[in-house]
């Protein structure tokens, strides 16, 4: 039905009263009874087009952020700028210093502090993991090597977050 064929040609089954009765459909009434082709067609590819649109629209009304916390001259964050409060390297565009003064500069530093934060937050997360399966595996299989190399694995993300953590404590 979604794409013009309408219902199958077969016998269709109508109850009336606890009865069954047949009727016969030919192939003939149901292509008299379509009507005009083209409308038709362009009702039933309207919700694609619509979804189409929406798309689209949603795509131009989504701007990139001001800043990035890696260098990205693809975007145009070339220019270095650091975080007043907490030291955090941050890249932008050319235009930056013109559209971003007072409270609103204020505002995009807690951004990107706290992009930062997460940030660490995620990548000492993974390193802490990967370090608790190379300590299971190493128990695992009873290997010692294993289990001491990871006892030495280092967590740069996790000590980079406590130090953050620890001068965010001094700040308040």
């Amino acid at each position: 039905m979604f794409f013009g064929g309408g219902f199958p040609s077969s016998n269709v089954h109508v109850y009336s009263n606890g009865r069954m009765r047949y009727n016969y459909q030919q192939r003939q009434d149901r292509r008299e009874n379509q009507g005009d082709g083209g409308l038709g067609v362009f009702v039933q590819l309207m919700p694609i087009l619509i979804l189409i649109l929406v798309s689209a629209l949603s795509q131009l009304m989504v701007s990139s952020p001001p800043y990035s916390l890696s260098l990205r001259p693809s975007v145009g964050h070339i220019h270095k700028r650091v975080t007043d409060h907490l030291n955090v390297i941050y890249y932008v565009a050319d235009t930056f210093s013109q559209e971003y003064t007072g409270s609103s500069l204020k505002t995009v530093e807690r951004n990107v502090e706290d992009d930062y934060i997460a940030n660490l937050r995620n990548n000492c997360w993974k390193e802490k993991q990967q370090k608790e399966g190379l300590l299971y595996r190493a128990r695992y299989f009873g290997d010692t090597d294993m289990y001491h190399k990871a006892q030495r694995m280092s967590t740069p993300s996790c000590n980079r977050l406590s130090e953050t953590m620890k001068s965010l404590e001094n700040f308040w």
